[in-house]
């Protein structure tokens, strides 16, 4: 067995999770801006989003269990969970602590979705646009892949598709919202008031 072995595993798990994290704000924002508007969205879409948020607490548990097992890096579980004790980078791992905190919390919420109120779940929901910037801001300044020109594209790619789709959902009306109707002329008015 390799002795870096761990080291590939944390590197695997952390780009893996970041992939997936950012899958599944993409995949949230097609189903809530309703691209496929006027069809009704089938089950199995909802489940991939809800699969892609569940595998990223997967990989993120293999990012980190592969940090505190690699003797190279010397993470203990402190450095993992609390935010600015890493002796490495301790700013750049504390976006990643944070984050990982974020993703526990929209997946625990996801899962207790039918037991809490509505708008606690979307406040909480809402916060995985701040989970994609964290772990993209923590991919760059922590991740010693951060100088790969796949990594990079893919950050740049993954910066576009974001910006993009966020732009789209606030141009199009919310769920629900409707135009305004045209405004009448009173009923006393004449018909042809211009002529």
């Amino acid at each position: 067995m390799t002795p870096k072995l761990w080291w590939y595993i944390a590197r695997a798990g952390g780009l893996t999770a970041w992939w997936l994290v950012a899958l599944a704000v993409f995949w949230g924002l097609l189903l809530s801006t309703r691209v496929m508007r006027g069809k009704p969205t089938p089950a199995w879409l909802l489940d991939l989003h809800r699969f892609l948020g569940a595998s990223a607490i997967i990989f993120t548990g293999a990012h980190v269990g592969g940090l505190v097992a690699d003797n190279w890096t010397h993470f203990g579980w402190s450095e993992v969970f609390v935010p600015l004790t890493s002796s490495w980078r301790p700013v750049a791992v504390a976006w990643g602590v944070i984050g990982l905190y974020l993703l526990a919390a929209i997946e625990i919420t996801s899962l207790l979705m039918r037991r809490i109120p509505r708008r606690w779940w979307r406040a909480v929901h809402s916060t995985s646009f701040v989970l994609f910037v964290l772990s993209t801001v923590h991919a760059f300044s922590a991740g010693t892949d951060a100088t790969n020109t796949a990594v990079q594209w893919t950050g740049l790619s993954f910066a576009g598709i974001f910006v993009f789709l966020m732009v789209y959902r606030a141009m199009i009306p919310k769920k629900g919202a409707r135009a305004r109707p045209a405004t009448k002329a009173p009923a006393d008015a004449p018909a042809n008031a211009a002529a």
